[in-house]
């Protein structure tokens, strides 16, 4: 046995197998998970979101600026959930053939998504005209509308970047399972 053989690490980490690409290790498993292991990806994004909230603030008194506004930390936001691993969950690259062959269907769904927050939140500022005074007034912590409108835009996020994670691991997933029925069914 060579010096060189006995220097080799084995990685024991589960490998996918992208679909296009034959048999080449997938570059989102063979990641370590952390929440920060990606600056590159999530400072920017965090700018981008404390810099969509000033446009958000700027914008808001300008007619349909606060639909608007909202759009930027919303994108920002669930880009940056869906892609990076927080809380030891599955990172997924760019890089990536299975991520970039969804891409395109992520970002038809992220426009749905985004048309479904301006739709509601234009519906519910103009129904402010109907509500009592009490839900419009700021209080300490803001006024009820104004929190109530921001929590349902955070439902409406967290559910796009559940579906997009699901997505994006049934991709992965398909790709893995497809590969070993295929080599299973030669066998």
């Amino acid at each position: 046995m060579s010096n060189q053989e006995t220097n080799k690490v084995y990685d024991a980490r589960p490998q996918a197998v992208c679909p296009t690409a034959g048999p080449v290790h997938c570059v989102c498993y063979n990641h370590e998970r952390a929440t920060l292991d990606r600056p590159a990806l999530w400072i920017p994004m965090i700018v981008v979101m404390f810099v969509g909230f000033g446009v958000l603030f700027l914008m808001s008194y300008f007619p349909y600026g606060l639909q608007l506004g909202t759009l930027i930390p919303y994108t920002a936001f669930v880009a940056l959930c869906t892609f990076s691993a927080q809380r030891g969950m599955q990172p997924y690259f760019f890089e990536c053939s299975i991520v970039q062959q969804t891409m395109p269907r992520l970002v038809r769904r992220h426009f749905s998504f985004l048309f479904a927050i301006i739709f509601l939140e234009t519906i519910a500022l103009r129904l402010t005209r109907y509500m009592p005074v009490s839900w419009l007034r700021a209080g300490k912590d803001g006024s009820p509308f104004g929190i109530t409108l921001c929590l349902i835009c955070i439902c409406i996020a967290s559910a796009q970047v559940w579906t997009n994670r699901t997505l994006l691991e049934r991709a992965h997933g398909r790709s893995t399972s497809s590969r070993n029925s295929a080599e299973s069914s030669h066998s």
